[in-house]
């Protein structure tokens, strides 16, 4: 099965990044190298969409399905953020000075910060492939499930290999206290039940898929792939927008969130993106000291997708 070979081989791949842990290169080539995987996955992902009907037919359908079920897996985490707020009220964690120089405010150079924007290359990389797609551009084969499939395993290797010769993690992990764990948790806790729950309002998605699509944590172009490779590229359409909305919407509604919510509830609006994307306008709303926890939290929600996607999808 598809789901069991990604997850063994990107433990496979977390084997190698430990095993050349010392060779810095590992890491640099294989940062660039999965940056271009998902380029290729999201842009294969984007002719599928693009060559099937039913799917061009019904964008605007699947767009509000993936509004609901986004909203749903925030709102899970959102309610349990706030049960759990008073945990965290004298647990602030230091903000480590290596991690305060990382986010600088927009310069006059806002422009190419854009363009540098990983995010916005992923989704201009899918529009294209599905306009071509749609448009009979490129050969019919890009669009099969094995080019895609192919991808994806060479893909998760390099994934576990970066992960496992970063030493990023334990280093956050060293410096913050064991009920840090509580916040990923939540995220997780209710990103599921919030999406189990949403999904019971869409006749179209049924509650595995709409788990599925929950666990996504806001990671839209690694979780699309893999709903989009098991259960269809419909599927893969609605994790890709129901993860983009996640981030949008941490993005933009951040103050409210710790407002309403406490402190953690951007965090876990955010998910993974949490620990990059949404970090700038998370530490904005929070201060500077929830910053570390909420990189810890998008690092671990980063590592739990590429297992906990096919897993549920396997089930």
């Amino acid at each position: 099965m598809i789901s069991l070979a990604v997850i063994g081989l990107f433990i496979v791949g977390i084997g190698i990044g430990l095993l050349f842990r010392k060779h810095p290169i590992v890491l640099k080539i294989s940062e660039p190298l999965v940056s271009v995987a998902i380029f290729a996955l999201l842009f294969f992902l984007g002719i599928s969409v693009g060559t099937d009907e039913r799917v061009v037919q019904n964008i605007t359908t699947l767009g509000w399905q993936a509004i609901l079920l986004s909203s749903g897996a925030i709102l899970g985490s959102l309610i349990l953020a706030r049960l759990a707020t008073s945990f965290f009220r004298d647990g602030k964690e230091k903000q480590p000075e290596k991690e305060k120089s990382r986010h600088k405010p927009l310069s006059s150079g806002w422009f190419i910060q854009i363009l540098k924007n990983q995010s916005l290359w992923i989704l201009l990389f899918f529009v294209a492939g599905t306009l071509g797609g749609r448009w009979g551009l490129f050969p019919a084969f890009w669009g099969d499930a094995l080019v895609a499939t192919a991808t994806l395993y060479v893909m998760m290797i390099l994934v576990g290999a970066g992960l496992g010769a970063d030493p990023r993690a334990l280093e956050i992990l060293k410096r913050t206290s064991i009920r840090i764990l509580l916040v990923p948790a939540i995220v997780v806790a209710g990103s599921l039940g919030g999406s189990l729950l949403t999904s019971f309002l869409i006749d179209s998605v049924d509650t595995t898929n709409g788990m599925a699509i929950g666990a996504g944590f806001g990671y839209y172009s690694l979780s699309a792939i893999f709903i989009g490779q098991i259960s269809g590229s419909e599927m893969g359409v609605i994790a890709l927008l129901a993860n983009i909305f996640r981030e949008v919407i941490t993005l933009l509604a951040a103050p409210l969130m710790v407002k309403w919510f406490g402190k953690l509830g951007a965090i876990v609006a955010g998910g993974a993106t949490a620990m990059d994307t949404t970090l700038p306008v998370i530490v904005k709303a929070t201060g500077k000291e929830y910053a570390v926890i909420s990189i810890f939290s998008g690092i671990v929600l980063s590592v739990l997708v590429p297992v906990l996607v096919p897993f549920i999808l396997s089930s």
